[in-house]
This record gives C-alpha cells, structure tokens and sequence, in this order.
C-alpha cells in the first residue's frame, strides 16, 4: 500500500471518531512515512487503550496495523490484534491463523535470505496459539481448548525452564490466564484459584499493555477468587490474596463486604463472625449453599489452626479445641487428623488422655493482628527467658561458688 493510500485510509478513519482524537491520526500518518516503528508502536498502543478507539480497533488493525506487522515488536502486533477482536471476535480463529501463517511466511523469507540477524517470531506464534485455546475455551469448545493447551504446555515450561531463550512474561500471563479460564469452566476450584494467583503475578505495570487492560475484568476475578478460594479443599492460606491489589476492587463496595468479612475470618479463625457471614448470604451464593457442609468444616480447620498459632501452649486438650471449634469432644479426633492429613500441622494424638501435642504448624502468610500476637508472644518469652535467668542466677551462686 502506497503513503498516499495510507493517507486516505487513516483519513476516512479519523472521521469516524471523536473530534477530540482525530489528531492522533496524523501522528500515525507521519510516524509511519518516516519509519519511526518504534515511536508508532507507543503511539498504537495508547491509542488502542483509549476509549475513543471503540468500534476502530479491527478496522485499524485491517487497514493499517496489518500492513507492517514485519516493522514491529511481534508481541506488540498480537496484542493489538486481540484488542482488536475484543469488540468483533466473530472471526477471531480466522483472523488469528492468518497472522500466524504470515509469520510463518516471514520466517521462511528470512530462513531463505539468510539473514540471521532478524528474530524469528516464535513468541508469537506461541501467543497466538494460547488465545486460540482462549476462543476454544470461551466458545464452551473445552476439549479442543484443552488438546491444544496440553500441547503448548510442554514447549512453554521448557522454555521458560531450561531455554537460553528468554519467554517473554506476556507469553506467561496468556498461558496462566487461559489454564485460569479452562479450570473455571471446569469448576476446578484449587485449580482455577493457583493459576489466577499465577496470572496476577505476571501483570505489566505499564498502563498501555495487553496484559494492564486486562485488570478492566478485576472486580469479577477477584470475586471468583475468593468463591474458589473458600471451596478450595487445599486452599487454606487466605492472607495471600486478602493482601493482593486485585481485591482492592472489592473492597468498600456493600455487596461483597460479607464475602470479605467471610475470608477475613477464616484467616482469623474466627468461629463467630464466619457464622454471622455465612448464615446471611448463604442462600443467596447457591456454589455456597451446595457446599456448605464443606465450609463449616473449613472454618473448624482454621480456628484449630489459629487456637495453636495464637497459643504459646502446644498441648491441647479435646475439651479446648471443642469449645474453640464448637464441634462435640467426639468430633475432635477426626478433626485433628484431617488437619494433619491437610499438612497444616504435625502432631501427636494421644486418644486415652485425649490430648494433641502440636509440633508443627503449616508456615503461611499473616496479618496484621496476628503480627501483633506474634510479637506479644516473643515479648513474653523474652520477659520468662529473663526472669529464669536471674532465678537461676540468684539460686546457683552457691553451687558456682
């Protein structure tokens, strides 16, 4: 396509949107006459992340972007192509084979030339490959999702293992946020819940990226978070989450205060307000109400942890942890060895004298207040330590002398 035909594209463009942002069009204009690819990528990028860009994304992508896919970052060109068919993805398996095959042909023409000094554009096959399994996956077509994912998957941890090549984190934030979208439409809840917390991990800081503008659907992955955090039976360190930025987006919002206050208290092994949140929204969350046998059970696990956390005393008599967890003293026993079962904590059941002796409890992430009780408890010891010394001190003078 000639400059001049370049012209009158981006200017029939430009006329369909906004007053406002029209200017940027020349911009595109003169950036790409004078070959400033680079500078026309950052541009691109801004542009697609505006909201004046609504309903001219594919079109620009068509038209323009398209035309010097070879000139630019090739995650760049996916990316854009993605914020494309977010707004028109009836033909996205259509569209995302096509760039695929052009990057084949790319490298088969660099291959042929010899020119080795260019990089070939396996990166971004491979994210294109995983957002088709996204469309598979979206389509309710999970069997071909899956088949496909299980093949890139061992060709992603290679690389991101063992390769001199360094994957790109874009590639990694696609593979976790695709295994993230197959689990929950599985109802995988321990799995879905590990690999969000994967995919959250590999988010860009820069506002214009793919992977930034994916932060817009927070408010309803930090939800299925904590839903698949809570019926998640290997799920039991809720500090974790609590503490990630993606549950800001929840927070002073009177719909999900129960459903913080719920996680807050499971992590506080709180017996009491976990009833009180429980009771009120139960029916209203129906995954809950199936599973709330579960859940209760979950709680019993978490305030036996905390009792213990919380304690400088690691003999527990059956009447304590009953009390505590408001289960009858015949429940104890299985409680305590599904906790051991579970690995959150090693110890010893003395069923005759009904006792535990804890040795060890499961390392995890905590709050606030439980720092608090942590440093009232060093303190403590401190404050015994001390005065044993100078009893021993005051009592063992005669002996020394």
């Amino acid at each position: 396509m000639s400059n001049h035909e370049i012209d009158t594209v981006l200017a029939e463009l430009s006329g369909q949107c906004p007053a406002e942002a029209r200017p940027v069009f020349e911009q595109f204009e003169s950036l790409y006459e004078a070959k400033l690819w680079h500078q026309l990528t950052l541009v691109l990028k801004q542009f697609f992340a505006e909201d004046a860009s609504a309903g001219l994304r594919l079109k620009l992508y068509d038209v323009f972007v398209s035309r010097f896919i070879d000139k630019v970052n090739q995650l760049d060109v996916v990316d854009f192509l993605l914020a494309a068919l977010a707004e028109d993805g009836r033909d996205s398996l259509n569209y995302l084979s096509q760039l695929r095959e052009r990057f084949t042909v790319l490298d088969k023409e660099m291959e042929q030339s010899r020119n080795s000094g260019l990089s070939d554009h396996r990166d971004a096959q491979l994210l294109i490959d995983l957002e088709t399994c996204r469309v598979h996956l979206l389509r309710g077509e999970l069997a071909q999702g899956k088949d496909l994912l299980n093949e890139l998957e061992p060709t992603i941890m290679s690389l991101r293992d063992h390769s001199k090549r360094k994957l790109p984190l874009r590639i990694m934030n696609s593979f976790y946020s695709v295994n993230s979208l197959y689990f929950k439409r599985k109802e995988d809840f321990n799995s879905f819940y590990s690999n969000s917390l994967l995919y959250l991990s590999t988010l860009e800081s820069d506002a214009t990226s793919a992977s930034a503008r994916q932060q817009e659907g927070s408010e309803s992955l930090a939800y299925d978070l904590a839903i698949a955090a809570l019926l998640g039976d290997k799920v039991y360190n809720f500090a974790e989450l609590l503490n990630n930025p993606v549950m800001d987006s929840l927070r002073g919002k009177d719909k999900y205060a129960w459903l913080l206050q719920m996680l807050q208290s499971l992590t506080q092994g709180d017996f009491d307000k976990f009833n009180e949140s429980i009771s009120k929204q139960m029916q209203q969350v129906p995954v809950l109400a199936a599973n709330e046998t579960f859940l209760r059970q979950k709680i019993c696990l978490m305030t036996l942890v905390e009792s213990i956390f919380s304690s400088s005393v690691r003999v527990l008599t059956f009447s304590a942890i009953a009390e505590a967890t408001h289960l009858d003293v015949n429940d104890v026993e299985h409680l305590v060895m599904k906790s051991i079962s579970l690995g959150l904590l090693k110890g010893v059941i003395d069923q005759v004298s009904q006792v535990v002796t804890v040795t060890w409890v499961q390392p995890r992430i905590i709050n606030a207040d439980q720092i608090a009780k942590m440093r009232d408890r060093l303190v403590n010891w401190q404050e015994q330590v001390a005065t044993l010394s100078t009893e021993i001190e005051k009592n063992g003078k005669p002996i020394w002398v």
